[in-house]
C-alpha cells in the first residue's frame, strides 16, 4: 500500500526520504497541507491578477479616476509610516453640511412614517 501511494505523495510535494520515515496519518496530513498551500497560493495569485486587470482598465479608460495602489491592494499606509499623522480639523462648512444631512434624513423619515 505504501509503495502504491509513493507517486501520489511525491506529486503532493513530499520528498522520498521523508515519505519513508512517515506513517500513514502523517503522509495524509502533509499531503492535505501541501494541497491547501498550493490552493491558497493560486487563489492569491488570481486575486492579484484580477486587481492588476482592474488597474489596467482604469489606466486605459479613466486614468484620472485610477485608485491608489495602497487602496487597490489593501495596503495600510499607516502601518508602514511610523510617524503619527496629525488629525486635520473638519472645516465649519463640512460640519454644517453633515448637520443639514441629518436634519433632511429626519424630515424624510417623518414624512415616510405619515404615509
Amino acid at each position: 500500500m505504501l509503495i502504491d501511494m509513493q507517486p501520489m505523495a511525491l506529486r503532493a510535494g513530499i520528498s522520498v526520504e521523508r515519505y519513508w520515515n512517515m506513517n500513514l496519518n502523517e503522509i495524509l496530513a502533509q499531503s492535505k497541507a501541501n494541497q491547501q498551500r498550493k490552493y491558497d497560493e493560486l487563489k492569491e495569485r488570481a486575486i492579484m491578477d484580477h486587481k492588476l486587470s482592474e488597474l489596467m482598465a482604469y489606466a486605459v479608460n479613466e486614468p484620472n479616476k485610477m485608485p491608489d495602489v495602497e487602496k487597490m491592494y489593501g495596503i495600510d499606509p499607516e502601518a508602514a509610516d511610523p510617524e503619527p499623522k496629525k488629525t486635520e480639523e473638519i472645516p465649519d462648512w463640512k460640519k454644517d453640511q453633515i448637520e443639514f444631512m441629518k436634519q433632511a434624513e429626519a424630515i424624510r423619515a417623518t414624512r415616510n412614517s405619515k404615509k
